[in-house]
């Protein structure tokens, strides 16, 4: 669905109120669906201006509250239009979906939270721990040092290869000297 700034919705509000039709509207201002300003005119009535305004914070709506609008839709027999401007869902489509995924899944699929888990906090894992005595800080630093000069070994011996290799002693990689 299209965002329209909240001057253009109210430019065709007022454009409606004084009668212009709504597809002459929709050609005037560019938008793509005259329906929309049927909406916009609805929830500016009911919420005013503020209804317009589009939200700078995505509204996350609980299982509940979803399962609730379902059972109002379903009892009062409704439009997803209506039930979003009872229940102050500024996006049609947000009920549409829930729709569908409770018609697919059932009740569980409203309960179910989308994105990514949070990070977890508290205790550190078993094998994050740091060791506590003497003999066990030892025996890890002296790995650490064998690690830390096994690397420089391994980078001098890089740089060795590429140098000798540079000079032409040694065949490169890849082509065989077998004839």
């Amino acid at each position: 669905m299209t965002k329209y700034q909240a001057n253009t919705k109210l430019r065709a509000i007022k454009l409606y109120q004084k009668g212009v039709d709504l597809n002459q509207i929709s050609k005037e201002l560019n938008i793509t669906n005259a329906n929309e300003i049927d909406h916009w005119l609805k929830r500016y009535q009911q919420q005013g201006l503020s209804g317009l305004k589009a939200k700078q914070t995505k509204t996350k709506y609980g299982g509940k509250f979803k399962l609730k609008v379902l059972n109002w839709r379903k009892q009062h027999n409704t439009s997803y239009q209506t039930a979003a401007l009872h229940f102050k869902v500024n996006n049609i489509g947000t009920i549409a979906n829930w729709q569908k995924k409770f018609d697919i899944s059932g009740v569980k699929a409203l309960f179910v939270k989308q994105g990514r888990p949070a990070m977890k906090q508290g205790k550190a894992k078993e094998g994050n721990k740091q060791p506590r005595s003497p003999s066990e800080l030892s025996e890890l630093e002296a790995l650490r040092l064998e690690n830390r000069a096994l690397r420089v070994e391994n980078e001098y011996l890089k740089k060795l290869k590429a140098l000798v290799q540079k000079r032409g002693h040694l065949p490169k990689k890849g082509k065989s000297s077998k004839n």
